[in-house]
């Protein structure tokens, strides 16, 4: 009889306590939601930047410096493509949802811009007018070497997130499959660059591909 008289308050305490796990789960379900969900617009968000970006590159390590196959009305070559940019803390997103490792390759790659900027400058100083072939091919192969990054760095994103693959290039042309090919071409033009004796027996030049 005592017993039976406990049982409504066994029966409303377990109530409480299913109820309270009940609340608890929905409340993690929701928000393994909100931050899956914001995961994915930070994915989407910086994958387009980085994409952007790599599609800038393209044309910078096609540009010769010659506008219609012509230099310009004194001769010399002139840069006609803009240099991309990618500024990802100009982007308003909870980084924090992001992988770490994934978030430290974004966050860093301006730096990587920043530095093949001044590899470029540096072959600016002493490139021959008035092809400025030196400086022109320093910048072909750093926005190369960027533009394979940025697209590396896209693709990790979206395998790690769930977002679909970039959709396949065109069977006819492939951007990077062109930085990939224009870049060994001047890894192998350097490589025979520094094979070949400096006039009057003064060694061999000091250009040679990167190792990185």
């Amino acid at each position: 009889m005592q017993l039976a008289s406990l049982l409504p308050a066994v029966f409303g305490l377990v109530g409480v306590v299913v109820g309270a796990i009940m609340t608890f789960v929905r409340d993690m379900w929701f928000k393994s939601r909100q931050e899956t969900r914001e995961r994915q617009y930070l994915a989407i968000r910086v994958t387009a930047q980085l994409e952007r970006f790599s599609a800038g590159c393209v044309a910078v390590v096609a540009d010769d410096g010659l506008y219609h196959g012509q230099p310009d009305e004194n001769g010399v070559h002139q840069a006609q493509a803009q240099e991309p940019t990618f500024e990802p803390e100009a982007l308003q997103v909870d980084w924090k949802s992001m992988p770490p490792d994934l978030m430290y390759e974004v966050l860093s790659f301006p730096s990587l811009i920043e530095r093949a900027k001044s590899k470029i400058e540096a072959e600016g100083d002493h490139a021959s007018p008035p092809e400025y072939e030196e400086w022109f091919q320093e910048r072909q192969y750093q926005y190369a070497k960027l533009g394979l990054q940025a697209a590396e760095i896209s693709a990790k994103l979206r395998a790690r997130i769930g977002l679909p693959e970039r959709p396949a290039p065109d069977a006819r042309w492939d951007p990077l499959q062109f930085m990939t090919q224009r870049r060994a071409e001047i890894d192998e033009l350097r490589a025979k660059w520094a094979s070949e004796p400096l006039p009057f027996g003064l060694g061999s030049p000091s250009a040679a591909p990167e190792s990185n």
